[in-house]
């Protein structure tokens, strides 16, 4: 069998969680399956048995040829945002409503105007629908969240009696398919932090904040727990991964982070951050040197219906403690499992203890880690990618794609009207009055002679007062009339069959018209589904355009800070190179000075031999005269 996964976020050596379950997915599912994986941008990795490719994001020809030449789909629900045709595939579609997206975009707009939250919502609640309907089957992460879908479903229709006869469960309509991680243990690969970032000191215990910081979590609360940490392990030091996403997210807690370290003196002290987005192949590096790894957020919904995080499955992945958040399926796991102690949301003081514990008990620390060790076989992507492969061996199920479309406008072939009605029921009447009129014309319009007479001697002087004397005098006048009554009967069948053929020819164009008028709905309705479209192609590139602004505004204010560094570097460089100047003037005359002592000191040397050869021969009694210069003291001395 065929199998297309489509990826909408960026698959390579530098990827987020969606890339990595992705493409985990399509190595597991390759040992069974013709696998081939798609993203918006070029997949620079490899893998034995998949192939990779490449389509425009909102370019529905560029998705086309990958969507025909498959026999079934696995996409992220998020792909139908810019690419609806993926409803409409008539490959088994397979949609991985892993990633809650729609509570993500409520927390990430949380601080914008109301009227830009409200708009986003319910372009998001749309989406959702059309998600809800395009599906063949369903992935999501959790039990939490399948309950939560489950509802969606049923509220959409997309659950009736005969599929729950066949499956009770609904295990073939939606099944839980987690975040995974590699089956092959943690090893170096290479340099980890400490060689990276010297100042955190070759054995200082590390706290190792290991995913992204995502506007829906709390390093804030951690951070304000660092001093009292501090107090207790003097050389512990917390890193944050802060590297800038490799697709297009840029939230805010980055910089808000970075803000409340430097607020409490304690950055690039105690509290570091790696400005790098870490590659997949290199995570492990980072988690080998940790002592603990944390992950804590805030209390929202996307808490509560969130996966389990892909830092938690490398924190079982490299056998580390950990120290979690209360709220979600991670807190829940670790409860159970004991590989992370938990506290509860924004709590400062519960977090700083918590630290304090793990870091100082060695025999903890041990437990917790055998802990992760032992869990982690469980989540093998080798392992979860089997709900994959059950749900393809299902029979397909009937499709009925547009009645699954979720309802966007008025019905496309609306009843009729109450005075549609009454107008249709006053002609009906009015045809059967005509045509019980013309039966009764048609019955008497001939006026025949009188009847034979009755038995009777009075009837028959009667009848013969009629036939012999009345009728011959009145039969011009009757057989006039009879004429007229015959022609105005040919002229009332005539005119019937003219408003019957007239009526027929009305209701002709009624129905021509009624075609039309649906055809114009059905054309209104398509409208209105392309507008939707692209209004939500627009509210997306509007959103990828702020937050490119906001990437060229952090550029720029970083490019304004290197700008002042360079001139305050210039300033000291030219400072130094005055004072390196100063200096070179007081060298030149330093030796000017002790070249002129030199001098001096030559000239009275050589004094001072004269005085010495002048000494010996008046020692050896040969008259010398003095020089001037030198007076007999000094010769003596």
């Amino acid at each position: 069998m065929r199998l297309l996964i489509i990826s909408h976020d960026t698959i390579g050596t530098r990827m987020a969680g969606p890339g990595i379950r992705y493409w985990e997915l399509a190595r597991a599912l390759a040992s069974e399956l013709d696998v081939t994986l798609v993203a918006p941008h070029k997949i620079d990795l490899t893998a034995p048995k998949v192939a990779t490719g490449t389509y425009q994001w909102g370019q529905a020809a560029t998705l086309a040829p990958w969507l025909q030449q498959t026999d079934a789909i696995l996409a992220n629900a998020y792909v139908l945002e810019a690419h609806p045709e993926l409803a409409q595939a008539s490959a088994r579609r397979i949609i991985d409503l892993y990633d809650p997206t729609m509570l993500e975009n409520i927390e990430l707009l949380r601080e914008a105007p109301q009227v830009q939250r409200d708009e986003r919502l319910r372009h998001d609640l749309a989406l959702f629908q059309r998600q809800l309907a395009a599906g063949d089957h369903f992935l999501c992460a959790t039990e939490r969240q399948r309950d939560l879908y489950l509802g969606a479903l049923l509220a959409s229709g997309r659950v009736d009696a005969a599929r729950v006869a066949n499956d009770p469960l609904l295990r073939g309509l939606i099944d839980v398919l987690p975040f995974g991680l590699p089956a092959e243990p943690a090893q170096r690969t290479g340099a980890g932090p400490r060689q990276r970032i010297p100042a955190i000191g070759p054995t200082a215990p590390i706290i190792l904040w290991n995913g992204g910081l995502w506007d829906w979590m709390d390093p804030l609360t951690l951070i304000e727990a660092m001093p009292q940490v501090v107090a207790h392990v003097p050389d512990a030091r917390l890193l944050f991964l802060a590297g800038p996403h490799p697709g297009a997210a840029r939230p805010q807690m980055p910089q808000r982070a970075r803000a409340r370290a430097a607020a409490l003196g304690m950055l690039d002290q105690t509290i570091f951050f790696y400005e790098e987005w870490v590659s997949y192949a290199d995570r492990v590096n980072f988690l080998l040197d940790a002592k603990v790894v944390v992950s804590l957020h805030r209390q929202h919904l996307e808490t509560a219906y969130a996966a389990l995080r892909s830092r938690i499955l490398d924190q079982l992945w490299g056998g580390l403690p950990g120290l979690l958040s209360d709220g979600d399926q991670a807190a829940n796991l670790a409860r159970e499992h004991g590989f992370a102690l938990v506290a509860p949301i924004e709590d400062q003081a519960a977090v700083a203890e918590a630290l304090i514990q793990i870091l100082t008990d060695a025999s903890q620390r041990s437990r917790m880690a055998q802990a992760a060790h032992t869990l982690a076989p469980q989540f093998a992507w080798s392992h979860l990618a089997q709900t994959v492969t059950q749900l393809l061996q299902l029979p397909l199920p009937a499709r009925d794609d547009h009645e699954r479309q979720p309802t966007m406008s008025n019905p496309p072939h609306p009843a009729p009207a109450q005075d549609d009605v009454a107008r249709i029921e006053r002609g009906q009447l009015l045809h059967a009055v005509r045509n019980s009129a013309l039966s009764a014309l048609e019955a008497g319009w001939r006026l025949d002679a009188p009847p034979p007479p009755a038995p009777g001697r009075l009837a028959g002087v009667r009848h013969f007062i009629q036939a012999r004397i009345i009728w011959p005098l009145i039969y011009p006048l009757i057989a006039r009339q009879q004429e007229q009554n015959a022609a105005l009967l040919r002229t009332l069948y005539a005119s019937a069959e003219q408003v019957d053929h007239l009526g027929g020819m009305a209701n002709q164009a009624s129905q021509w018209i009624l075609g039309l008028m649906r055809t114009v709905d059905d054309l209104q309705q398509a409208m209105q589904q392309r507008d939707d479209q692209l209004q939500g192609m627009i509210e997306h590139t509007n959103f990828r355009i702020d937050h490119l602004l906001q990437g060229l505004s952090e550029l720029n204010e970083r490019t304004v800070h290197e700008r002042h560094l360079i001139e305050h570097t210039n300033f000291r460089i030219d400072h130094l190179s005055q004072g390196i100047g100063e200096l070179n003037e007081c060298v030149v005359r330093e030796r000017h000075l002790v070249a002129q002592q030199i001098q001096d000191f030559v000239e009275q040397l050589a004094a001072l031999e004269e005085a010495e050869m002048q000494i010996r021969a008046m020692l050896r009694g040969e008259p010398a005269p003095l020089p001037a210069t030198i007076k007999a003291q000094e010769v003596v001395e």
